[in-house]
């Protein structure tokens, strides 16, 4: 049996090659204009809002010292992130109202690129309905995706801030803790490693833990791939 360092390693090498899947590949080939931003930050918002409900669902089956792990990830993206002040959800929130004049309930009632709906569903299905490792290793590894220090070449928030065009970064600089996924994913990233160290130590476990990620990745290539099928086609944008 692999150590859990050599788990690491694999997880690690595993969110790198996810940025070389061909539907990740496209995502990022073409600018985010203003027009493009705001499809996009209106599904960032459900995204997120996902995450959460993910998250919640991972919470309500593990053990005791891995709720307190989620708990402590959770008050950054639901109360309040010391980095800023503020939380990520409402900054998500208010980058998508800025960027497209809509009220916060219209844009939770917007509606979503079928392929995006789907995976928002896959993933809650995985969250719910699998042992707590798997559910547990199926979030985490996007923190992990978004984690400067592992991902050659940086994670999806600065991939994401890169292709901005100078009106979309005018803009979205307004919003207080735009940028925070920047660097607190790796903060994040890095506190569910105790939940590895104490919980991956056998061979059943690992297999979880894998299972989950490549499931999860598997889902983010298909939330990303719908996506930018429907962005790269506004070329007049």
């Amino acid at each position: 049996m692999r150590s859990v360092s050599e788990l690491k390693e694999i997880l690690n090498r595993m969110v790198n090659e996810h940025y070389n899947a061909p539907e990740i590949v496209l995502f990022n080939s073409f600018p985010m204009t203003v027009e493009r931003g705001k499809i996009w930050a209106v599904h960032r918002v459900h995204f997120t809002e996902n995450r959460r409900s993910c998250w919640a669902a991972v919470q309500s089956s593990c053990p005791i010292e891995v709720k307190r792990l989620i708990w402590e990830h959770e008050k950054d993206e639901l109360i309040a992130d010391p980095r800023f002040g503020g939380d990520h959800q409402s900054a998500e929130l208010l980058k998508a109202a800025k960027l497209t004049g809509l009220k916060p309930e219209e844009i939770y009632q917007a509606e979503l690129v079928p392929g995006c709906k789907a995976a928002f569903y896959a993933w809650l299905h995985l969250a719910r309905d699998s042992s707590w490792l798997k559910a547990f290793s199926a979030s985490a590894i996007l923190e992990r995706a978004n984690n400067n220090a592992i991902i050659k070449g940086g994670g999806s928030a600065v991939r994401d801030y890169r292709r901005y065009t100078d009106e979309i970064k005018k803009l979205v600089a307004e919003i207080s803790g735009h940028d925070v996924h920047n660097v607190a994913d790796e903060d994040h990233s890095d506190a569910m490693e105790t939940a590895f160290d104490r919980c991956a130590r056998t061979e059943e476990a690992q297999r979880q833990v894998l299972e989950g990620a490549r499931d999860s990745l598997d889902f983010d290539r298909a939330f990303r791939g719908a996506l930018a099928v429907f962005l790269e086609r506004m070329r007049g944008d």
